[in-house]
């Protein structure tokens, strides 16, 4: 009896895309290692229980929902830059003329109005329903939410601009990403890291990341006052950060275009 199936065609054909996916090193290898990393994030975090967290005299509880807020307020702005520009769309976008400044940040606009709507049921499911007690400065709130997404936004930058040209991930914002879900205390204190390896907590320092989360907890959670000189530092290291990376980001972004315009390789994929 024939068989309905040709698999030796279906082989070929899986054959092909595994060939293809191998051809792009840092794409199999950021595959590999991400599934990794994301086992070992979350298993840190189960191993984290509902305790104080001394760092900004809070629950587990509300430090975990407000790292998960700001992870649903900031995040969607490198989202929504990554969809929009792409090498696949790139070409078309262009076309329309206007300055890529303008198109940058008009690509998010919307993306970033729709978190902020959306982030406002979500602070209240997490206070009246799961008891996430909050001390909000606002003043503290705005700056932070500000710095956090001159950050956020300037590492999209850097990883829109690769990627117009090498057409898949790359693996430096890659790299910080992967870093930032292990590192960076987004769903369990860093200081928890030190049960594993004394000291540990001590790299979170040095990704972006975790200084987003340090400055909107501490404007969250303590209500903290920017006249503070410990809080008034965190957000100066932030400030620094973002605007190191806004100007690297612009460069790399300019670059990418300038790059894939020679080429011809705008709306290749």
């Amino acid at each position: 009896m024939e068989i309905p199936i040709e698999i030796d065609k279906i082989w070929a054909l899986t054959k092909r895309d595994m060939r293809l996916w191998r051809s792009y090193k840092s794409a199999a290898i950021t595959a590999v290692l991400g599934g990794l990393l994301g086992i070992t994030s979350w298993g840190l975090n189960a191993t984290y229980r509902n305790v104080a967290v001394p760092q900004y005299n809070t629950d587990y509880v509300s430090f975990l929902i407000t790292g998960i807020l700001v992870t649903n307020l900031i995040l969607p702005i490198s989202q929504g830059l990554q969809s929009r520009f792409n090498p696949w769309t790139l070409e078309t976008v262009l076309m329309t003329g206007l300055r890529s400044s303008t198109l940058v940040l008009g690509s998010v606009g919307w993306t970033y109005i729709l978190s902020v709507l959306l982030f406002i049921p979500q602070m209240i499911l997490g206070v009246f329903v799961f008891g996430a007690h909050l001390v909000i400065n606002p003043i503290s709130l705005i700056v932070a939410v500000l710095l956090s997404t001159i950050v956020v936004f300037s590492i999209a930058m850097i990883s829109t601009g690769l990627r117009i040209v090498t057409k898949v991930s790359d693996p430096v914002t890659w790299g910080l990403g992967v870093a930032a879900s292990v590192f960076a205390g987004v769903t369990f204190p860093i200081q928890h890291l030190n049960s594993y390896l004394p000291g540990l907590s001590d790299v979170s320092w040095i990704l972006p990341q975790t200084w987003i989360y340090d400055i909107v907890r501490l404007s969250s959670l303590e209500g903290a006052s920017l006249l503070e000189p410990s809080v008034a530092e965190a957000f100066l290291v932030t400030l620094c950060f973002g605007l190191v990376l806004l100007v690297l980001g612009a460069h790399i972004f300019r670059w990418g275009l300038i790059r894939a315009k020679k080429d011809g390789s705008l709306g290749w994929y």
